[in-house]
């Protein structure tokens, strides 16, 4: 589907920016959002890293990109979840 003239200007199309805004209305962490869009920004910075990290990612030893992302917060109150995650049980 190609983009209009006005969502590719706010789609940042290389995926190197992502947004993140907890004040905006269509934030989502949603699994099908790139957080490259203005548009549609990420609503934690949790979901930007891992997107990132996963940008970052390539096959094979030693050879993971750096700085290849840049996270742009937009002003707000942004709070971290720290509470440990799922483990397995013997």
């Amino acid at each position: 589907m190609p983009l209009n003239k006005l969502e590719n200007f706010i789609k940042n199309t290389e995926g190197r920016i992502l947004y993140v805004n907890p004040n905006d209305l269509d934030a989502t962490d949603s699994i099908n959002n790139q957080g490259n869009s203005l548009a549609q920004p990420f609503k934690t910075v949790q979901r930007a890293l891992l997107e990132s990290a996963r940008f970052s990612y390539l096959k094979g030893n030693n050879n993971d990109i750096t700085e290849k992302t840049t996270i742009l917060l937009f002003p707000g109150e942004h709070s971290i979840d720290n509470r440990p995650g799922h483990a397995i049980k013997d």
